[in-house]
Order: structure tokens, then C-alpha cells, then sequence
């Protein structure tokens, strides 16, 4: 990977919001990527527009996860396991990574940012790791590519959780369905189910919705608003989440817009719970997404 001194050709340094991001162009589409939490705020193609959803009232500012595009939840997902004082969904998304530079590959381009852990982090979360995130535009067609490897460089392994908690941008939550789940087994955050199992129908939403899947497949969203199916590959992941706050949930919700909860819907790819990630001494894992849109028939 080329340092930042020799940025690719589609690669562009920019102040955005009063944050340094990255603007990657290739294989005819576009992401803009902050260094502040490695957080991926846009992904547009030429064929179906804006994929990702970001909210009109999200906040840019230090110490403050961004309301939509892709949050990385690391090293914990959700509440904190044992310290409730802690902020939900661990630390990444709050801290700035380190743009380690870019490569054409193809007609596309490849961006990678790092975080290490510091005294702060170790506070929280008391290992050695490197933490990186690979950035792909438009290497394989207009898809977007996210790998996020974990390294353990201590003397001692951990066990860590994971989510690339990617909001989709959708015409209306309530005509979107979603398939690639049927026969796995979620828990449900709203109502407290455990271990119930997702019928193989695709299924839609009628209310606030918040589902922790076993799952490795790839997820698809027929959105007839929009005219476009929106898919979800990943690799190295065995948990799905799929989240909508509704009504009730997005008027709590400072950086979240009343009206906005229609536009968006989170397929994440992660590893939590059960799921998480054990790492021994000098290992590694990858956890990889791929978002792409195809025309709906």
C-alpha cells in the first residue's frame, strides 16, 4: 500500500464538515471516508445513486460516532459486557485512524486506515492490537469492499466483538423485503425472544426492529421505491443484524431526524455474542463486507 504522500490518482484528501475524510473515485462510482472513526459517510454509483444513508442531524465532532454511512462497533457491540459506564459499541467509532495511503487497482481504488491501541484504549480494553480498514471503490464493478482485520500484538490473545454497522439507503422501509436469512436463528432485541427461527419467506417490516442473526449469507433488499435491489456479501462473519428504530425509538434519538426512520434500514455484518472473535497471541481475522445495487426485474 502506497503511503499518503503518494495517494492514487482517484484519491483525494478533503475537510468535510470540519473532519478529514477521503474522497475515493473509481470503477464509476464514489465513497467519502472520514478519518474519524474510518467511517465510510457516502458511497454513490453511477447506475443507482447513494446506497448508504446518512441523517440530517448527524453530529461531526470529537468524541461522536456519525449517525449513519458505516460505524465501526469494535471492540465490543452493544452495552458494555461487565462496564456499563463505558460508550455502547466500544471506542473505533470515535477515534481517528491513521490514513496509511492508497492504490489504483483496476479502474478502482483501495484506501487503508489503521488505529493502534494507545493509553486511552487500554483503559477500556486492556490488549495490544492494530485495527485496520480496508477501503475498496469500484475494484470488482460498482461495489463497495470493506475488510476489517484485527491484529493481536500483545503478549496476550483477547476476545473481541464486531460490527460494520452499515445504514442502507432505502425509498420506504415499509415496501423494502429482505431474503437471504431464511432458517437461521435470531434473538430478538425488542420483544426478548431467543433463538427464534427466521422463516424462509422474504419478510418485511411493520415496527421497530432490532435482530441479532447466526448468520453467514449474503442478504439482498428488493426496494420498490427505488427500483433497485441492494445486496450484502460478507466474509468472516457469522452474525447479521438488522435494525430499524421506527417511530417511538427515532424521536429518542438527538442525531436522528423524526421523519427519516422510512429511508434507512441497517444490514450489519459483524461477529457478537456467541459469535465473537477469539484471537490468540500474534493472530489476525478479517471481517469483510460488499455492498452493491442491482436494477430490480
Amino acid at each position: 500500500m502506497q503511503k499518503s504522500a503518494s495517494d492514487a490518482r482517484d484519491t483525494q484528501q478533503v475537510q468535510n464538515h470540519g473532519l478529514e475524510a477521503l474522497r475515493l473515485r473509481g470503477g464509476g462510482c464514489e465513497a467519502l471516508v472520514y478519518l474519524h472513526g474510518a467511517h465510510v459517510a457516502g458511497f454513490r454509483t453511477q447506475g443507482h445513486g447513494e446506497l448508504l444513508w446518512v441523517s440530517e442531524q448527524a453530529v461531526y465532532a470529537a468524541g461522536k460516532a456519525i449517525r449513519g454511512g458505516v460505524p465501526i462497533c469494535f471492540p465490543w457491540f452493544g452495552a458494555h459486557a461487565t462496564r456499563r459506564e463505558l460508550p455502547a459499541h466500544g471506542f473505533a467509532r470515535t477515534r481517528s485512524f491513521r490514513y496509511e495511503g492508497s492504490e489504483a487497482r483496476g479502474d478502482g481504488v483501495v484506501a487503508l486506515l489503521s488505529l493502534g491501541d494507545d493509553a486511552e484504549t487500554r483503559s477500556a480494553f486492556p490488549f495490544g492490537f492494530v485495527a485496520r480498514l480496508r477501503v475498496s471503490v469500484g475494484v470488482e464493478g460498482q461495489r463497495l469492499g470493506l475488510a476489517y482485520e484485527v491484529e493481536s500484538t500483545g503478549e496476550q490473545g483477547f476476545d473481541y466483538e464486531l460490527a460494520l454497522h452499515t445504514y442502507l439507503s432505502v425509498g420506504d422501509v415499509r415496501k423494502v423485503r429482505v431474503s437471504g436469512l431464511g432458517g437461521a436463528s435470531y434473538d430478538d432485541k425488542v420483544s426478548g425472544a431467543r433463538g427464534v427461527v427466521e422463516g424462509e419467506a422474504a419478510f418485511g417490516f411493520a415496527a421497530e426492529t432490532d435482530r441479532v442473526y447466526t448468520s453467514s449469507a449474503r442478504v439482498s433488499i428488493d426496494d420498490p421505491v427505488l427500483s433497485r435491489r441492494l445486496l450484502v456479501d460478507k466474509r468472516g462473519s457469522d452474525t447479521t443484524v438488522v435494525w430499524n428504530p421506527w417511530i417511538d425509538k427515532a424521536k429518542r434519538m438527538a442525531d436522528f431526524g423524526d421523519d427519516e426512520w422510512p429511508r434507512m434500514l441497517c444490514i450489519e455484518s459483524a461477529n457478537a455474542a456467541e459469535d465473537r472473535v477469539s484471537l490468540a497471541a500474534g493472530a489476525r481475522h478479517v471481517t469483510e463486507t460488499t455492498i452493491w445495487a442491482e436494477d430490480l426485474q
